[in-house]
């Protein structure tokens, strides 16, 4: 349980503080986009603009400091203690051997948002550091640039603005999500691990290979010193919704990652919706996960952004003629747009107008008069359908999770 969180003064005793940090198909449903031109993501992460806060490399980020307190002095460092944590993260240097240390070392600098890693051999253990700090007279500490959550968010935004990757990190986080069945599967990020089920799902072709790529160098800062890959996929997804221009997510953590691939799921059946099926086959997949009609309709809004490529999914095109724009379009374009019939170069049925697509598990959305009901609303209103599309995503990224904590 939470020993307590906040700012905390480390000199020769600490006091207690209060601050912290605040903060659908199993096709190409949802996949990064590069307009006008191509609709996936750029993969080179060597391209200008893509630095990472506080470098690129462990060699960058890492530095490590000596601190030595003499009678009477105090150590200097406010730091974000939360028992949770691996890692400390520094509020404010305010004097003391650390401002000493930051005049004498200007290259080894401790600033706000850096994080202490280790204290004398310590490492992982906040409480086990934060009392090494306050009790030994010497100090030699390992620390890493720009490792908060706020650093996260800036480079999750940096990536995806850079990348147009924001729709492949969404079908991501719905995708490690969606397996929950009502009875088991949970975002754990199981299909990070080659022999698990959902490696290997054909729902999930493409995610190992490039959004795994894409988000590769932030989990290697993150993880796991900040954050899990689960929660790091379900922060990626919500700082995508928002920069696409759709509506704040709220996020809270503690998913624990799987270790194995015993630890995913036994099998893919009946745990993600299948592109060529009906409204039927949509209830049969959602209702068991606790979705009623209009969650289905609203979470199916999220292929407003994103396309279908060939060579995964085997259906061609994007639903939207903005696949980069997080808006109602995707209501709208499927009421009153012409759809034809077509067959694509792989067999597959699909419906075109003009450089969009539909699937035929879109197109179930209007044979139902339930469910096209709640299409027609969230056409006429983007507002409504975002605050239904909030709460549903929100349940959908928390499936199966347990003690789920408002900070990270």
């Amino acid at each position: 349980s939470r020993l307590f969180q906040g700012q905390v003064r480390l000199c020769w005793c600490a006091r207690r503080g209060t601050m912290g940090n605040t903060a659908c198909c199993q096709t190409e449903a949802i996949d990064g986009s590069e307009p006008p031109v191509d609709a996936k993501p750029i993969l080179d992460s060597t391209s200008p603009g893509n630095t990472l806060a506080g470098g690129d490399t462990e060699q960058e980020r890492l530095y490590e400091v000596t601190l030595v307190k003499a009678d009477g002095s105090k150590l200097g460092l406010d730091v974000d203690y939360m028992a949770e944590r691996k890692v400390l993260p520094i509020m404010h240097v305010t004097g003391g051997v650390a401002e000493e240390w930051n005049r004498r070392n200007p290259s080894k600098k401790m600033h706000s948002g850096d994080c202490i890693l280790e204290v004398n051999g310590i490492a992982g253990n906040v409480a086990e550091i934060l009392e090494k700090c306050k009790a030994d007279s010497v100090l030699n500490m390992k620390l890493c640039r720009c490792l908060t959550y706020e650093y996260l968010l800036e480079d999750l935004e940096k990536l995806i603005r850079h990348k147009n990757c924001g729709p492949i990190l969404i079908r991501l986080s719905w995708h490690d999500a969606g397996v929950f069945n009502g009875v088991d599967g949970c975002p754990n990020a199981a299909m990070r691990l080659k022999d698990s089920a959902e490696h290997k799902m054909d729902a999930n072709a493409g995610l190992p290979q490039i959004a795994l790529s894409l988000l590769g160098p932030i989990a290697a800062k993150y993880v796991p010193r900040l954050i899990s890959h689960a929660d790091l996929w379900v922060v990626a997804a919500n700082v995508a919704i928002k920069v696409m221009g759709g509506p704040t997510i709220t996020t809270r953590y503690g998913r624990i990652d799987a270790v194995s691939a015993s630890d995913g799921t036994s099998s893919a059946s009946g745990r993600l919706p299948e592109a060529d099926k009906d409204e039927h086959h949509l209830r049969s997949i959602f209702h068991p996960k606790g979705f009623e009609d209009k969650e289905i309709v609203a979470l199916c809004g999220a292929h407003s952004v994103g396309s279908c490529h060939l060579e995964r999914s085997g259906y061609d095109g994007a639903w939207t003629d903005n696949k980069l724009k997080f808006d109602n379009s995707y209501f709208k374009d499927l009421l009153h747009k012409q759809w034809q019939e077509e067959t694509n170069s792989k067999g597959k049925k699909q419906f075109r107008c003009g450089s969009a697509m539909m699937l035929p598990s879109d197109m179930a959305l209007l044979k139902d008069a339930s469910l096209k009901r709640y299409v027609l609303e969230f056409a006429e209103d983007e507002n409504l359908w975002f605050s239904e599309f909030g709460k549903a995503w929100i349940r959908l990224q928390e499936a199966g999770c347990q003690e789920l904590r408002d900070i990270l």
